[in-house]
């Protein structure tokens, strides 16, 4: 395939790659919300199936091409500490959304079979995060290694 030219200097493409990465972000985070409120509001997982799945989408998109690239982030490292830690954020979120609809539906009183569940929801969210996290973590590894062994067999090219 002939590659098209390129009218960008490297400063110039810099900054347009930044710009797409910020706008990437802003519509990765604002769906989510989205999401979150349409949720809140009662709806049911067929009405927002769209954009759960463009959210998926997305989502194992930058998983599959960070990890294929040997990258994690920026800002924190690959370790078993932060994947617990990180886990932590999608259970409590799911808890909190699980909580405001069981105290719209049931004002007064929570009944006690749905703290339980509601618990073990949290509990269940944050082991499945914490097991993906960590299988992500064993393949960047992985990958990471392959990666470099190829640089070193190569001269560090």
């Amino acid at each position: 395939m002939k590659q098209a030219k390129k009218y960008l200097d490297e400063m110039q493409d810099q900054k347009l790659l930044r710009i797409e990465e910020i706008g990437f972000w802003l519509v990765f985070w604002v769906l989510f919300g989205t999401i979150v409120i349409q949720f809140l509001l009662g709806a049911h997982l067929k009405e927002i199936a769209g954009e759960i799945s463009a959210l998926f989408v997305a989502s194992i998109y930058i998983t599959v091409k960070s990890l294929k690239n040997g990258l994690w982030t920026r800002s924190y490292a690959p370790n078993f500490k932060t994947n617990a830690f990180a886990s932590m954020f999608p259970a409590l979120l799911l808890g909190v959304i699980k909580a405001v609809r069981i105290f719209a539906a049931t004002p007064g009183q929570i009944p006690t079979d749905a703290l339980q569940k509601l618990l073990l929801s949290i509990l269940v969210i944050y082991v499945i995060c914490l097991i993906v996290l960590e299988i992500m973590r064993f393949v960047y590894h992985r990958r990471r290694k392959k990666l470099d062994d190829f640089d070193d067999e190569n001269g560090g090219e």
